[in-house]
């Protein structure tokens, strides 16, 4: 399974969130944990907070509050109180003026705003007063609080946390996060354009050219350690293909010298064996070299071939072998043409290496050759099918089935897959019921 990376802006934009996050939930926690140590402070923002209610809702014609902020009182009777006093301490309005304290009723009068703890009844009452301002005579507000069951205190503890947290701080953390955000994914894109570039490296490629962007020292060094690897990559794998081939070119005279030699003996059983071995050396000496073809193929986008004139030059090759082995060939098409982007050799290579397997296979059943519409060629015996196991292992060098002929080398199938992914193709194989495989080619088609 492939594992999914987050890419370094997410990284790091993630990061910055959780900053944030933690500082809002610090500042949350700091004002939450002064505001219920200090009382007082609690105190005071509720006092204030109602006695500015009752200031704003009082009816200077009417004389009294606002009905709706009455039914607040009417509803906790036990627990709230108003009064409206006037210069003279006559009550101009009240309700509940049981809770209220006899010494905040004297006190009411002070002319500076004041608030208190009240002993009464065997609790403690906050009481605050301050002036009305819908008048000029000194008449005064008088809030008390015997008990909280509307939570006037936590009201005023959410009120404290929106002005000092919520409303400063998080358009701030989203300010900063946005901004940084913009900033990193620009500082980071000589980044992006770099791994980017390195996705394109590959071996036995030419080298891409290196982005158009300035980069930082640090990435232009990996840039650099990543092209002089390649460069000595592809040295090497150039030096191996080279010997590799000039081996196989070297070994293909004297092989056809011996083959001629072996001809001129008098026939014997030693003689046609040695024969057959001689001739499996000359195909994998032929494989070798169709090997180094494949790593050397370059398709150009131009390039156009038709799948069913080559299927028809490629079965018209085996049509003597398979006579003699006692096997029908057969070719079928889906339409009259079939044109793909790929290298007429590699086609036919690759094409004819799968037909070579599947006369080998079938016996004296029939080999079946299709051109498919969706570019594609499929090439199905009626043999024994597929070893059990993954169908992709037979495409590395070397593997060889459990029941597989003797004489081959393994180098079959690996040459087709390389031919394949030279060519932008795949190649795959699977078994057929009730009897017999199938290889199928897989090919781009043209761009329009």
């Amino acid at each position: 399974m492939t594992t999914k990376y987050r890419s370094l802006i997410s990284l790091l934009t993630h990061r910055l969130l959780w900053i944030a996050g933690v500082v809002v939930v610090l500042n949350w926690v700091i004002i939450t944990v002064h505001y219920t140590s200090d009382r007082a402070e609690l105190d005071g923002q509720v006092l204030a907070s109602q006695l500015a209610l009752l200031n704003k809702h009082f009816d200077s014609e009417v004389g009294e509050v606002a009905t709706e902020t009455k039914e607040f009182y009417d509803q906790y009777a036990e627990s709230y109180a108003y009064a409206i006093i006037g210069p003279t301490g006559n009550f101009i309005d009240s309700i509940n003026s049981d809770l209220i304290p006899r010494m905040a009723l004297g006190a009411a009068m002070l002319s500076e705003d004041w608030s208190t703890h009240v002993p009464m009844n065997g609790q403690s009452v906050l009481v605050g007063s301050k002036l009305l301002t819908a008048r000029d005579d000194g008449t005064r507000i008088l809030f008390a609080m015997a008990d909280d069951p509307a939570k006037l205190k936590t009201k005023a503890l959410i009120a404290e946390l929106a002005m000092h947290v919520w409303l400063p701080i998080l358009p701030m953390a989203f300010v900063l996060i946005g901004s940084n955000a913009v900033m990193i994914r620009h500082s980071l894109k000589p980044i992006s354009v770099a791994a980017q570039w390195a996705k394109n490296l590959k071996p036995n490629q030419p080298i891409p050219p290196l982005p158009d962007v300035q980069l930082p020292t640090e990435v232009m060094d990996l840039v650099d350690a990543s092209q002089r690897s390649l460069q000595q990559l592809n040295m090497a794998l150039s030096h191996e293909k080279r010997q590799a081939a000039e081996m196989a070119h070297a070994l293909r005279t004297p092989l056809a010298v011996l083959v001629a030699r072996l001809d001129a003996l008098n026939p014997s059983e030693e003689t046609d064996k040695l024969k057959q071995e001689v001739n499996q050396l000359s195909k994998t000496v032929g494989q070798v070299l169709a090997a180094s073809r494949a790593d050397a193929l370059t398709l150009q986008e131009s390039s156009s071939v038709d799948l069913v004139k080559i299927s028809q030059t490629v079965l018209a090759k085996y049509a003597s072998d398979s006579h003699q082995k006692g096997t029908e060939l057969s070719l079928t098409t889906e339409v009259p043409a079939v044109f793909v982007n790929a290298d007429e050799d590699a086609v036919s290579l690759a094409l004819s290496n799968l037909i070579e397997n599947a006369l080998i296979h079938a016996g004296h059943r029939n080999v079946e050759v299709s051109v498919h519409s969706d570019a594609s060629i499929s090439v199905r015996d009626y043999g024994k099918g597929l070893p059990p196991g993954d169908p992709e292992e037979l495409f590395d060098p070397f593997v060889r089935g459990k029941n597989a002929i003797e004489g081959g080398s393994g180098l079959g199938l690996s040459i087709v897959k390389r031919l394949q992914k030279a060519q932008g193709g795949s190649v795959s194989a699977r078994n057929i019921e009730p009897q017999g495989a199938e290889f199928t080619l897989h090919y781009k088609t043209l761009k329009t």
